[in-house]
């Protein structure tokens, strides 16, 4: 009995492809890729130069991080949990601050950042990995399942009104000698005064000043808040204003159209003003350490301290709401001790008189 077989339809091959999969995962675009796209996104949004290098930075010190780990290419697939924590945990113990920096010495170049320019880190990193969960570059976010960051909270060390008269008292006597120091005098009284942001000072124009009411306009494009406001001058700090005004008539050429010039009528550089009122700082015996943005939380301090208005001092300072005012209350709060001896369990108004004849029966 014959028997038949089927016939191939087609020539027969081995297997080229394995019948188990791997576990490896195809890698997504490269990091520097997928951040270019989002530095793009940012800049349609109209954020600040300022803003933009921060991101910049942050990119530029999570990819120092990452290769400190390994020299194959960063794909975003990269940035995991563990990745966030280690790159936290470089940052605190093993990263060196300002390094390469041209400027700064290398005394000044330590291991290790300080606990809010870690938060500062972190909170660019959110930002990114947000966006590129937004566009549904990633499935899940890393920081989901992050631990956090625990930071210490800095005290803020404020200036004492008698350090800061006698700040001004040192400057005034400097403000004879020169042109600059003149200048550094009437901007120092202006901080005071306005409570001003060193950057929305340094960008007051003429035209800003309202001669009538006496008054200074913060521009919005100018404001950290980009919000405009309007904040009143003092008498005195007008009359300065007005005298470097007429002083500033003198510069010969082209100049910026803003109050506070360098000497080659520029705009003048914050960290030149910040060396120059360090001096009068240790010529005026203050300790602590000085920063031009001491000098708005001091004057802030104090003026909350006077008047306990938070309205006011909300609307002088550009903040768009009082969470930001909470570190002002605090440091103002000088009066715990007056209201505890008033008001507490055992104050004079709530004890009644225990006094009896000490004699015995």
């Amino acid at each position: 009995m014959s028997s038949f077989s089927y016939l191939d339809e087609k020539e027969r091959v081995k297997k080229r492809q394995p019948h188990k999969r791997t576990d490896k995962k195809t890698k997504s675009d490269s990091v520097k890729t997928i951040f270019e796209k989002f530095l793009e996104a940012k800049k349609k949004q109209n954020l600040r130069n300022s803003t933009l290098n921060q991101h910049i930075f942050l990119f530029k010190n999570i990819e120092t991080f990452y290769a400190t780990r390994t020299d194959k290419p960063f794909h975003l697939n990269d940035i995991t949990t563990e990745f966030i924590s280690d790159y936290v945990y470089w940052l605190k113990n093993k990263c060196v601050k300002h390094e390469g920096h041209r400027y700064k010495p290398k005394n000044a170049q330590t291991i290790g950042l300080a606990d809010a320019s870690i938060a500062g880190r972190l909170k660019y990193l959110k930002a990114f990995i947000n966006w590129c969960m937004k566009q549904d570059l990633i499935k899940k976010n890393p920081f989901d399942k992050f631990e956090g960051f625990k930071k210490d909270k800095t005290d803020i060390d404020i200036l004492t009104r008698d350090e800061i008269q006698n700040l001004l008292k040192v400057a005034k006597l400097h403000s004879k000698i020169s042109y600059k120091h003149f200048r550094d005098y009437t901007l120092l009284h202006l901080l005071v005064d306005c409570m001003l942001r060193i950057t929305e000072a340094l960008l007051i124009a003429p035209n800003d000043i309202d001669h009538t009411n006496r008054t200074i306009l913060i521009r919005s494009n100018n404001a950290k808040s980009r919000r405009s406001r309007i904040v009143p001058l003092s008498d005195k700090t007008y009359r300065l204003l007005v005298q470097l005004m007429e002083e500033n008539e003198l510069f010969e050429g082209e100049i910026d159209k803003l109050i506070f010039l360098s000497l080659s009528g520029r705009i003048l550089d914050k960290n030149n003003l910040l060396r120059d009122l360090r001096k009068h700082a240790i010529e005026a015996g203050i300790k602590k350490r000085f920063y031009l943005h001491l000098i708005r939380h001091s004057a802030a301090t104090h003026y909350l301290s006077s008047s306990g208005d938070l309205e006011s001092l909300r609307l002088l300072l550009g903040h768009a709401d009082y969470r930001t005012l909470l570190t002002y209350i605090h440091l103002a709060d000088t009066t715990v001790q007056e209201k505890h001896a008033n008001h507490s369990f055992f104050s004079s108004a709530n004890t009644t008189s225990r006094k009896r004849i000490n004699k015995r029966k």
